[in-house]
């Protein structure tokens, strides 16, 4: 059994077994000792889980024997819960695999070195010990089916504690690492590096990390085509930005990424790169491209695998950006002399040879549906011809209207477009009739002219206040987004009168979220964050209303369809349980429900249709207090053991929902503040769809300022329960958080803009003539006070 992390991500790696290679051939040959009959069963498998054939052709065995080991391994196996309270203890310490790894773990942790299971020569599971391995295993069980195995080296607790440890060494130290493994069967920790081990072992023996001698590094493997010799006293390039680490090892996927042709300039001595639809930038290379300069007319870059070129002043195709690598590293190596801005390189192409694949794949599709090469062949050829007139129509619609138009994108393969514009002009206005069949379009807030405009004078104004960040035109928002490592820094600017935030530009920064305490005895069951809720005094009453109420789900598409739709369904057990949980976590209560459903709304459909379906109304009655307000206090760095960072005190102008009172304040914890790291440093970050706690910037609190604020008591005191276990919520007063609604911030024409994308802007009339309605319910019905 090996317990794997990968760097930067989280990543399921299913592997088939691997015999099942043994399909290409038939059974008979394969697996000689089956009878027909037994071959037959597999081969014309009947039975309710086609895994268990799958496993007979894997390690030739009869299904019945399939179907008993695959019994064995998913005995005791727990679905989701269907009853409140913790599930009943099994009956014997060895009455499934995994009670008898958790009994072994917690009472023999001194020995115990884990279990897996062995498929082959003979099935069973392996227990490992350090030693005393028979008697210990004794104590607990006699069933054959468990086998002592005595393993030297480090036990299961430290195996993988060593692995956690040496993988946050790693990172504080700053070196590279693609993976990370520990198999109980060898008693070993894998690192997969991204670089030399030397550098890892020197800082070993200064005492600045402690490697025990069952970790193994697995070091990458030297290029097979070496970089080649730079000239001496050539001056073409003066640096070539790369990646500080190797990144060939790592895992990527290209499915849904697109590609992005390209024009591959030098420029001023750096290597520039001018995709379509984004900013020029200097590139940024992973390790294994190398720079050519060996030819005197041309400037190349080389891939050290495949010995593949690029050159410099040509078109090419860029592979697209893996998920979170928009951003560029920190750590580029080279690039002395050109500092950026910088694109990420992940896989270049010549853009003729791209072609040419497109143009094979293309055909080949079309030749599928459309029955012989030539058919494809002209069918392709009409395709890009109207390429080429979707790409002359753009060039010209684009500056021309871009008060209208913010952008169009052309699907080469297809020879489609898609047009954003404003709502000032028509499709039809805006598209040759010619063209009309072959493009779509959508409505956006802004032109591109309004946004080309926001980023240049965000730009200049960044590069006039040394403040860094990539700029990107986000065209469906409409919006520019700037997003900031140092968001403090910008902060500043603004506040010394060096920065004035345009229209439309959004700052953006890696979102803080609430601390989740790790060392408390609430992580040792993951269902007992939910314990709490389930003594609630209406908790059976109001599950039983849930049990009762048909909820919208989605149902794909039936055979012949290509939509799905939504149907009317009362949950499962277990669905209304967790529905249940959540209404209790939100505050709700029995005499409140049934209040408001008389009243003709109804707060569990409510909670279940804030997924996708929210409303105005849904968004209230999710809430227990809807207010605006004005901060009066606000408390950057107010960390505290229920996980939050940072206070604000509000003063209640006026009550939507809820039994707040004019004048009264309201405490608030949000994930937004400082907080100070392991090492000492104090940095601010930024909760999601929160209002910015730092002055001079959009969706700032200042002084002053009104919000619409939907917040919660109840789920304050669950949330802080969950993220610091009993006793961390403050009990000094009432205290609030946001719900699922983020704060609006009432402008001059009292608009409340949500700090959020969505929901949409709304008038502080409309949200009042939507909301009173609920809360006259709930003052009917003696829940809360009248005006206050």
């Amino acid at each position: 059994m090996k317990r794997l992390l990968i760097a930067a991500s989280l990543i399921v790696l299913v592997s088939a077994a691997s015999a099942t290679a043994q399909d290409e051939r038939p059974l008979s040959e394969t697996c000689p000792d089956l009878t027909a009959e037994e071959i037959e069963a597999i081969e014309n498998y009947q039975g309710q889980f086609s895994e268990n054939a799958w496993y007979a052709r894997a390690y030739c065995v009869s299904v019945e024997e399939a179907e008993r080991r695959m019994e064995i391994q998913n005995r005791g196996a727990i679905g989701p819960r269907t009853e409140p309270g913790p599930a009943p203890l099994p009956p014997a310490p060895d009455a499934d695999l995994g009670t008898l790894q958790a009994t072994l773990r917690e009472k023999e942790a001194d020995t115990f070195a884990g279990l897996w299971i062995q498929h082959e020569p003979t099935y069973g599971v392996a227990v490992a010990f350090t030693r005393n391995a028979a008697a210990t295993l004794g104590r607990y069980t006699s069933d054959p089916l468990f086998t002592p195995v005595e393993r030297s080296g480090p036990t299961l607790i430290e195996l993988r504690a060593t692995q956690d440890r040496i993988v946050k060494d790693l990172i504080r130290l700053g070196f590279a690492w693609n993976g990370a493994g520990a198999s109980e069967i060898t008693g070993k920790v894998e690192i997969d590096l991204a670089q030399s081990a030397g550098p890892i072992r020197e800082a070993a023996a200064r005492g600045e990390i402690d490697i025990p001698d069952y970790v193994v590094f697995k070091e990458p493997a030297p290029f097979p085509i070496a970089a080649p010799p730079v000239p001496s006293g050539d001056t073409r390039v003066r640096s070539f930005p790369q990646f500080a680490r190797r990144t060939d090892g790592g895992i990527s996927t290209l499915v849904g990424v697109p590609d992005v042709p390209a024009r591959l300039t030098l420029r001023d001595g750096c290597l520039w790169l001018e995709p379509e639809g984004e900013e020029p930038k200097i590139a940024v290379w992973e390790q294994h491209e190398a720079i050519d300069l060996t030819d005197p007319e041309r400037v190349a870059i080389m891939n050290r695998f495949s010995g593949a070129k690029v050159v410099a002043d040509s078109d090419v195709v860029l592979m697209g950006l893996q998920p979170g690598e928009v951003t560029p590293p920190t750590d580029v190596i080279g690039s002395e002399g050109c500092p950026g801005p910088y694109r990420v390189v992940r896989g270049i192409v010549p853009r003729e040879l791209w072609d040419a694949q497109r143009r094979e794949s293309g055909i080949a599709g079309r030749q599928q549906e459309l029955g012989s090469r030539a058919a494809a062949e002209a069918d392709y050829t009409a395709d890009m011809a109207r390429v080429a007139e979707l790409r002359a129509w753009r060039g010209g619609i684009l500056p021309e209207r871009g008060d209208v138009v913010a952008q169009i994108y052309i699907d080469e393969n297809k020879g489609t477009a898609h047009m954003f514009h404003t709502g000032a002009a028509t499709r039809e206005q805006l598209v040759p009739s010619a063209l009309r069949p072959f493009v779509t379009a959508q409505i956006v807030p802004q032109g591109g002219r309004a946004l080309s405009r926001a980023r240049d004078d965000i730009a200049a104004q960044m590069a006039q206040a040394s403040l860094t960040g990539d700029i990107y035109v986000e065209p469906i928002g409409g919006y520019v987004g700037v997003r900031v490592s140092d968001l403090a820094s910008f902060s500043q600017a603004a506040v010394e009168g060096r920065l004035v935030i345009p229209p439309f530009v959004r700052l953006e920064m890696d979102n803080q979220s609430a601390v989740y305490r790790q060392d408390i005895a609430l992580r040792r069951d993951p269902e007992a964050i939910w314990y709490p809720l389930e003594a609630h005094p209406d908790f059976a009453a109001i599950r039983a209303l849930v049990a009762e109420t048909p909820i919208m789900r989605p149902e794909p598409p039936r055979p012949g369809e290509i939509e799905g739709r939504l149907i009317a369904q009362k949950p499962s057990p277990a669905g209304s349980l967790q529905q249940t949980h959540f209404l209790i976590a939100f505050g709700r209560s029995l005499r409140e429900i049934e209040a408001l459903r008389a009243a003709g709304f109804d707060p569990i459909t409510a909670q279940e249709d804030m997924n996708g379906r929210q409303t105005v109304q849904t968004r209230a009655l999710v809430a227990s207090d809807i207010v605006v307000a004005e901060s009066v206090g606000i408390d950057i760095a107010d960390s505290g053991s229920d996980g939050f960072s940072s206070s604000v005190r509000w003063r209640v102008v006026e009550v939507l929902k809820g039994s707040a009172s004019v004048g009264g304040e309201l405490r608030q914890r949000l994930a937004s503040g400082e907080r100070t790291d392991e090492a000492g440093v104090t940095r601010y970050g930024q909760g999601m769809d929160e209002p910015v706690l730092l002055p001079g910037l959009p969706n700032a609190l200042e002084p002053g300022s009104r919000w619409v604020l939907h917040l919660s008591d109840a789920l304050y005191r669950h949330m802080s329960f969950v993220q610091g276990g009993e006793g961390a919520a403050r009990t000094e007063g009432k205290w609030l958080v946001a719900t699922s609604t983020p704060p609006a911030r009432l402008d001059a024409d009292d608009i409340a803009r949500p700090v959020s994308l969505y929901p949409e802007p709304m008038s502080l009339v409309d949200l009042r003539e939507a909301i009173a309605p609920i809360q006259t319910a709930l003052v009917s019905a003696g829940l809360v006070e009248g005006a206050q």
